[in-house]
């Protein structure tokens, strides 16, 4: 009881000599205290900022290169060339080796496709002209012997021969019942015939595979002059160029490369 009263006496002793009035300019009181802000208009803040521009050149340590991008090039314009001729995309892209190497093959193919065309057409004049004109009775193979040996009537094989002689020479070299109008002699003339209508067959499947080739040439020409537009077209417009910055990092060499944009 006595140490409460002792503690709330103590506390009003404090209280009465403790200040109590703080002048503007003055700090009465304890030494933490603030003094009192006086006057007729309140304070106004102002921030302040300050630009800095630096003009960064080149370091001893780094090399800064520009890099000259060749002119843009369409990838329509190169795929519609070599898509029309082989080589002629890669070499508006400025591709010498593969525009050459496509020109070859275009060039390749044509002369196998003409080649062997003409050996299917002489293959097959050649075996002609060894069974002669049906028409005739002293040829090789004749309507008058077929009917003669089959007493049939060759109105339909005649008819057939007047129409499409290609096919009247595949029914007689491997139709048995046209057989009978094949003359007798040393070796069977049908299967001489038959020999020289498959050795036209098989310059004609190589042609075929030539003209096959032609067009794949034309395919492939046509696609990778695309993609060697894009890859040209680095940038992708024609307002950018690459430049590529060099520098020695922690010993060892470093490169980064970047795209402006002009305006």
């Amino acid at each position: 009881m006595r140490a409460r009263i002792a503690a709330a006496l103590l506390l009003a002793g404090g209280a009465l000599l403790a200040p109590r009035v703080a002048a503007a300019g003055h700090a009465r009181g304890t030494p933490l205290a603030l003094p009192l802000v006086q006057g007729g208009h309140e304070p106004t803040l102002i921030l302040a900022q300050r630009s800095i521009t630096r003009d960064w050149g080149t370091s001893e340590e780094s090399t800064y290169v520009d890099v000259s991008i060749p002119d843009w090039k369409s990838e329509g314009w190169a795929m519609a060339l070599s898509g029309v001729v082989p080589g002629a995309g890669q070499y508006y892209l400025q591709e010498q080796h593969s525009a050459l190497l496509f020109a070859l093959i275009e060039l390749g193919g044509w002369i196998a496709r003409v080649h062997f065309d003409n050996l299917d057409e002489q293959l097959r004049h050649e075996a002609q002209v060894f069974r002669g004109n049906p028409e005739d009775s002293s040829s090789v193979w004749s309507f008058a012997r077929w009917e003669h040996n089959t007493g049939g009537d060759p109105a339909a094989i005649h008819a057939l021969y007047d129409h499409d002689p290609a096919d009247f020479d595949v029914r007689i070299a491997r139709d048995p019942a046209y057989a009978a109008g094949w003359a007798s002699g040393p070796g069977p003339p049908q299967d001489q015939f038959r020999n020289d209508l498959d050795r036209a067959d098989g310059m004609l499947e190589r042609k075929k595979y030539a003209s096959t080739g032609l067009w794949l040439n034309h395919l492939v020409a046509a696609i990778d002059a695309m993609r060697v537009a894009r890859i040209h077209n680095i940038p992708l417009q024609e307002n950018m160029h690459i430049r590529l910055k060099t520098a020695w990092r922690s010993g060892a060499p470093a490169v980064r490369a970047s795209l402006e944009r002009s305006f």
